[in-house]
This record gives structure tokens, C-alpha cells and sequence, in this order.
């Protein structure tokens, strides 16, 4: 087991700790008055050299602090005149050359989102009040984005689609419309889903036509198909 400690200012603690006694009978312990008189000159420079490397460090978390609140609040103030030289800029005939003039870059045209995506995956379900509720999925469809969901219908076999409302998100991609305008006896309805985004100005490519038969077969109910009178699948 080592008698010194290994880290540094603990074994400046253990000499200062032991030359008082050693400096008292050093022949006593095998030692001569010369290496007692020697290490106390060593742990005194050891000793002021820590106070000198603290208080460096004490220093230095001091410099680095104000350094750090220095740039805040340099940062607030350039940041303040930046804003006042980009309305500046959008406020005037040649926004470009103010720009330069100040050798701030000119900010980017924002990106022109994607078109919405075309309506798939149409399923319809019959609810217990009579209704019915459209579901379908969409890409490039985020709310967020501005993008609505316009549903028209059509009521009979022949005839122009009117508008009958908007879906609303399930959950990313996904979109839903409940229909409870659906006239009592109807016994065709057609239905065609657009996606739109007013800014830009969007339309994207609407769905196929769904179309929903009341009241066929035993015992009621309805058939769906699409535009080529296929079957389409119903809603769980």
C-alpha cells in the first residue's frame, strides 16, 4: 500500500502535514536536516503554484462568464438590427440592393408545396342513423399544410356534383367525411373527393367516382362501385 497519495494537492497536504515533525529530530527518523530543509522549499513552490493555477482558473471562469453575457447582449442588439434592416428592405422599391448594401444574404422565395395528393383507397361505411361516412387516404395532404379535402355529390344517376363539405384529418394521411345531408329515399348517390390549397392556389386529381346503391338485395343495404362499376371495398 503507498504511503503518498497519488493526486497532487493531497500530497502537498501530507508534506505540509509532515515536515513540522520531521523538522523537530530528523536524525531520529533517518533523515538530515538538508532534505527536510530542501522539501520544504519544494512543497512551498508546489503550494504557490496551486494558488496560482486557482486563482488563473477563478479567473478564467470569471473571463469566460462575461464573455458569454457580452455576446448575449451584443447578439440581442445586432439581432434587433437586422430585423429593422430586412423590414427596411421589404419595405422599399429594390429590396435586392438594400440587401447588398448591407451584405445580408436576401431570403430565399418559400418553396411551393406539393400538390395534394390524389384520394385512394376509398371505403364507404352505413352508419345507424341512415348516414354514410367516407374514408380514403391521401399523400402530400398535411393539414397543416393548408390542404382541405372538398367532397361533391351527386344524387341519382345523371346530373352535376355539388359540393357537400370537407373531410377532416383522422391522422397523417388519412381523412374522413360523414354525409348527413343525404336525402331520405335516396336511392344513388355518387360521390367525387378533390384535394385543394387555396395559398398557392392548388387543385390536385380528384378521386374516381364512388358511387353508393340503397336498398339492394335481401334484407336492404347498400352496394358501392367505383367509376368502372367495380366493386369497392365497405368500411369495417
Amino acid at each position: 500500500m503507498s504511503v503518498l497519495p497519488e493526486a497532487d494537492l493531497a500530497t502537498i497536504q501530507f508534506c505540509e502535514t509532515h515536515l513540522p515533525v520531521w523538522a523537530i529530530a530528523p536524525a531520529t527518523i533517518g533523515l538530515t536536516a538538508g532534505m527536510v530543509s530542501s522539501l520544504q522549499t519544494q512543497t512551498k513552490a508546489a503550494r504557490d503554484a496551486y494558488n496560482v493555477a486557482q486563482a488563473a482558473r477563478l479567473a478564467s471562469k470569471g473571463a469566460t462568464t462575461t464573455f458569454h453575457n457580452n455576446t448575449t447582449i451584443m447578439r440581442g442588439t445586432v439581432a434587433d438590427m437586422v430585423r429593422l434592416v430586412k423590414a427596411f428592405a421589404e419595405n422599399s422599391a429594390n429590396p435586392g440592393s438594400v440587401y447588398a448594401a448591407a451584405q445580408i444574404p436576401e431570403p430565399a422565395a418559400p418553396s411551393t408545396p406539393p400538390v395534394p395528393g390524389t384520394p385512394e383507397m376509398v371505403t364507404v361505411g352505413l352508419n345507424p342513423s341512415g348516414s354514410i361516412t367516407l374514408y380514403w387516404k391521401a399523400t402530400d395532404a398535411a393539414p397543416s399544410s393548408g390542404c382541405t379535402f372538398e367532397v361533391s355529390r351527386r344524387l341519382g344517376t345523371s346530373g352535376t356534383y355539388q359540393i357537400v363539405g370537407v373531410g377532416t384529418s383522422m391522422k397523417a394521411g388519412k381523412f374522413q367525411f360523414t354525409d348527413l345531408t343525404l336525402p331520405f329515399g335516396t336511392q344513388v348517390a355518387s360521390y367525387i373527393i378533390v384535394g385543394k390549397r387555396s395559398n398557392p392556389p392548388q387543385t390536385g386529381m380528384p378521386s374516381e367516382a364512388v358511387n353508393v346503391q340503397f336498398g339492394v338485395g335481401m334484407g336492404g343495404g347498400m352496394t358501392i362501385t367505383g367509376a368502372d362499376g367495380a366493386s369497392l371495398k365497405m368500411a369495417a
